[in-house]
Parts: C-alpha cells; structure tokens; sequence
C-alpha cells in the first residue's frame, strides 16, 4: 500500500518526507520507478503516514515489528466469484483458498470457501486489503470476521 507521487526522490533520496500543500507528513519517500535504472522518470513511491507511526509505535514498544497473521490464503471475490456464491450486492471482500493447519483461522473455524467481507465491521475491499488489515493488528489481538 504505497503512495504513488511525481514528486521528484532521486536515487539515494529515500526517507524524506511527502508533504501535502497543508506541510502535513502524508507519507515516507521510498522508491522510484526506474527503467534501467536511469534515473527517476516521475513515477515515485511513499509509505503511508499512518503505516510509518503503526510501524514506529511497535519498534517503540517491542523493538520489532509484529505482524498478525490469520493463516490463510485468499483471493479477490470477482463479478463471477459473487454470482457463484450468491452474493447479490457485491461490495469487496475476499474468499478464503486455504486454510494453513493450527493457524488462528483454523482455531477459529475458518474454512475453504468462506466470504470475508469485513474486519471489526471495517469492510473490505479485496484480499489485499484483507491481509494488509490483518498485517496492522496487533499480534493475539481479537477481531470479529
């Protein structure tokens, strides 16, 4: 989950900040498209604000960063995934593929075929957004499904 930027991060210029018209900090400058390295052509890359102080809060406190992880593999629900299930108003989400043994998912009951549409209420987009969420939490934190 990058944020795409023209604003101008020149090799060996990663770190800086990405500042809104308000000097708001909106995100970290971290990569840049660069075809044959030759140079940054416009395209750069920074990591959210609210992902860099999730980030610095658990370095604070435990010295690493600590990823939740559910234990399952997922994949998008499309147009054909939703007709499939009967989803009538198909508005995101992500449908579990695998199920890893004595991972929190399998403790909790999850299965093959299930339909995750939200976390703690938050709706979901895709599964990307499913496992970025889950990265976010804390580790043995409780969620509702």
């Amino acid at each position: 989950n990058f944020i795409q930027t023209d604003a101008s991060i020149n090799p060996g210029n990663s770190g800086g900040a990405l500042v809104n018209l308000r000097g708001e900090l909106v995100g970290i400058n971290t990569a840049i498209f660069s075809p044959n390295q030759s140079g940054n052509i416009g395209i750069g890359f920074a990591i959210p604000s609210n992902l860099v102080k999730q980030i610095t809060d658990q370095l604070l406190e435990h010295g690493e960063v600590r990823r939740a992880y559910l234990g399952v593999q997922m994949q998008d629900i499309t147009p054909e995934l939703a007709q499939a299930f009967g989803i009538e108003d198909n508005r995101g989400g992500a449908v579990v593929t695998n199920v890893i043994p004595g991972s929190a998912a399998e403790k909790s009951g999850l299965q093959v075929g299930d339909v995750v549409t939200a976390v703690d209420g938050v709706s979901l987009l895709n599964a990307d957004n499913l496992r970025n969420t889950i990265g976010l939490l804390m580790v043995g934190q409780t969620i509702k499904l």
